[in-house]
């Protein structure tokens, strides 16, 4: 069942649509040069890109071992796209609906600000890794139209907005939990 919301008018008026991923020092993203087999991405859609209050947080309903477990929205970069572009088509086909992206949140251990999604779960006495090799690339962004709204797909259980209180009350995919803490920063400075 679709599930839709709205959110108060966004305060940023300004259109990033070409916007490429920069970090504080001015380094952009290699756009088509970069091998990104392996990379995903993820945008924190927050409720202002000038002053972010909030962002929207998505419960997995697979695979069993993510199942029930929250992260951004987001999705695979696909052969012959952008990590820029494939985050736009992401969101419109998780969400039905368009998005403004703002700064790239960087990885401060990662010279191009991806985060290493690569993480290990125990069952039985046995290790199963789980991302092996996958790094991501995450954006603040905005929806184009606040008003609007959006359609929760199938991949997800449950979308939720959560404020930098709100982040630890639900379990997160180990790969975007070690994202909260400078997300929080970003918060803490708008």
């Amino acid at each position: 069942m679709p599930a839709h919301s709205s959110r108060p008018a966004s305060s940023s008026e300004s259109d990033n649509s070409a916007f490429s991923a920069s970090g504080e020092n001015g380094a952009r993203t290699s756009a088509r040069e970069g091998n990104y087999a392996r990379a995903v991405v993820g945008a924190a859609i927050v409720d202002s890109l000038a002053r972010p209050t909030y962002f929207l947080a998505a419960q997995r309903s697979y695979p069993a071992w993510a199942d029930g477990l929250w992260e951004f929205p987001g999705g695979k970069v696909e052969p012959g796209e952008t990590p820029e572009e494939a985050i736009h088509r992401e969101i419109r086909e998780e969400l039905h609906a368009e998005i403004r992206l703002g700064q790239l949140v960087r990885n401060p251990a990662s010279a191009d600000g991806s985060w290493n999604l690569e993480s290990t779960e125990v069952n039985a006495g046995k290790a199963e890794v789980h991302n092996r090799g996958r790094r991501m690339f995450l954006w603040l962004a905005e929806f184009t139209d606040p008003e609007a709204g959006f359609t929760q797909t199938g991949s997800h259980r449950e979308l939720r907005y959560l404020d930098a209180r709100e982040v630890e009350a639900v379990p997160w995919l180990p790969g975007d939990l070690q994202i909260l803490p400078v997300l929080t920063q970003i918060f803490s400075r708008a």
